[in-house]
């Protein structure tokens, strides 16, 4: 019908879902008006192509009456008003059940699907991501619209979605879809933002400009779709707009961070290093080499820094935000640090108020969520659980955050569940496997444990320990000792986290032994 080719990509060109959405709404309008007559009425179903016929029944009006008997009287009149009566009622049991949940509408929501490189050479793959990344974080700055976390968004990378389904997993209401090419210092840019309801199309746009108005164009595409969805712009104007150089680099730099293996969180180091030397006041770069060398030890599997390290980290976060007051990341990682290292709790959670009253953050709301669950402040965590969930809800991290969380709280059974679900959905994640077998340990059921570690052993030889702990909790005190002997021997590299250690004892009742690789591991 479209004349398209075989290789036609619909994430590219929409145009089916917007005639289809054209002829939904042309045939709603014919239906309202001349056409309520009809004998037949055609639908197009929103999730289908494939029209529907349905024929009206015939309405047979009584014959008329001067004055109509008691029979004559519609049936269906006092019926309507049983029904309507019974109505209120369950939606009154509804309101008060969830007080409040229907008194505010929901934000509107937007989730910004991977721009297709369409540039040949693939290396120019981190310009795509970059360019995503950087629409997604302009919107976040907009207090009245829900935008999903870049994790959960970036799934549906290289993948060929139906908008419908990206709207049902994400759980938002609109979809921005895109593509990018570049050509020497030109660029091409292709946006266009979807109802997911109905397909139809609320707003496109096609920019050819040089590669320095990269910038502009961001702001052009915020600006697009906050008019679109009638949303106060807000904050969309940023407080340094960087030069085109430094930002090439600091693009670079994010795509080599999210790589996260030792060589790649180096590169990151120079690209954003690059970045700051080409522009000494791009707030975001310093917030990237901040990140870069807090991941370091990550990358090379170990959690230890020293404290020149941790000031260095410290300092580069702090001038980021000297000159971006706004970026949630820079207050979550000062906040991280005071609390991780200096057991500055009061200084935590001022940083961590300031990260989640900025611009939206999935990450900001998980830090502050764990910051109240170590002190025992479980309903206002949970508030922001949920809102990390709101934000980031198709992310594995998300679920294991979760799962962790409730597990924390000694809410077993339901750190099992969620830890279950995603194993479900990614059965190589070794932390969803542990929990589950971890529950079972604490609620007093070892052996169900032990079939789950044992498994796991064969993946990750560190579970050994784990399954030492539910040979602790069964009594098997010579069976968990036996176990762990291999990793106390190794101290102090042990391999793996010295509390699991700590974990063996405290099953087994012996305090001093718990006591004494909680000292160590501190």
């Amino acid at each position: 019908v479209f004349d398209r080719p075989a290789s036609w990509d619909p994430r590219l060109d929409p145009v089916v879902r917007q005639e289809a959405g054209r002829l939904r709404k042309r045939l709603a309008k014919y239906y309202e008006n001349g056409g309520a007559e009809s004998n037949v009425r055609i639908e197009l179903p929103v999730g289908t192509y494939v029209p529907v016929f349905r024929r009206n029944p015939i309405e047979i009006e009584p014959a008329p009456s001067q004055s109509p008997t008691a029979e004559q009287v519609p049936a269906a009149r006092p019926r309507v008003w049983l029904y309507a009566a019974l109505g209120f009622v369950c939606l009154a049991g509804a309101v008060i059940a969830w007080r409040g949940f229907f008194s505010r509408p929901s934000p509107p929501s937007v989730a910004v699907l991977p721009f297709v490189n369409l540039t040949p050479d693939p290396a120019n793959q981190y310009f795509s991501d970059g360019l995503t990344d950087e629409i997604t974080d302009s919107l976040a700055r907009i207090k009245d619209l829900r935008v999903i976390a870049r994790s959960s968004a970036f799934q549906f990378k290289g993948k060929r979605v139906d908008i419908r389904e990206v709207g049902r997993l994400l759980k938002v209401a609109n979809v921005l879809e895109g593509s990018v090419a570049r050509s020497g210092d030109r660029i091409k840019i292709i946006a266009h933002l979807e109802r997911v309801s109905d397909g139809s199309l609320l707003w496109s746009n096609t920019y050819e400009r040089k590669e320095s108005d990269l910038f502009a164009v961001q702001s052009e595409v915020a600006a697009g779709i906050t008019g679109s969805l009638r949303v106060a712009p807000g904050a969309l104007t940023l407080m340094h707009v960087p030069n085109a150089e430094a930002n090439e680099f600091f693009m670079k730099g994010r795509y080599d961070l999210q790589q996260v293996t030792p060589e790649s969180v180096t590169q990151a180091e120079l690209d954003f290093q690059h970045a700051i030397d080409k522009d000494p006041e791009y707030a975001a770069a310093y917030m990237g080499l901040a990140n870069a060398k807090f991941n370091q030890s990550i990358a090379r599997g170990s959690s230890y820094q020293t404290e020149a390290e941790l000031k260095g980290v410290e300092k580069l976060a702090l001038k980021a935000l000297q000159l971006d007051p706004g970026l949630p990341a820079a207050h979550s990682l000062v906040a991280l640090l005071a609390m991780q290292y200096d057991r500055d709790w009061g200084r935590a959670e001022r940083e961590l108020q300031l990260a989640v009253t900025g611009p939206s953050s999935a990450a900001a709301n998980r830090d502050y969520a764990f910051f109240l669950l170590f002190h025992g402040r479980f309903a206002e965590a949970d508030l922001h659980f949920s809102r990390m969930a709101e934000l980031d809800p198709f992310s594995t991290a998300t679920q294991s955050n979760l799962a962790l969380a409730r597990n924390l709280e000694g809410r077993f059974v339901q750190a099992r569940e969620i830890s279950q679900r995603a194993a479900a959905e990614n059965p190589r994640m070794l932390r969803t496997q542990q929990l589950i077998g971890l529950t079972y340990v604490e609620e007093g059921h070892p052996e169900l444990a032990l079939p789950i570690f044992r498994q796991l052993k064969q993946r990750f030889p560190p579970a050994q320990v784990c399954e030492a702990m539910a040979q602790a909790k069964a009594g098997q005190k010579d069976e968990a000792l036996r176990l762990i002997r291999p990793y106390e021997e190794k101290y102090p590299n042990a391999g793996i986290a010295m509390e699991w250690l700590a974990l063996v004892y405290a099953f087994m009742g012996d305090e001093p032994n718990t006591l004494k690789w909680l000292q160590r591991s501190a």
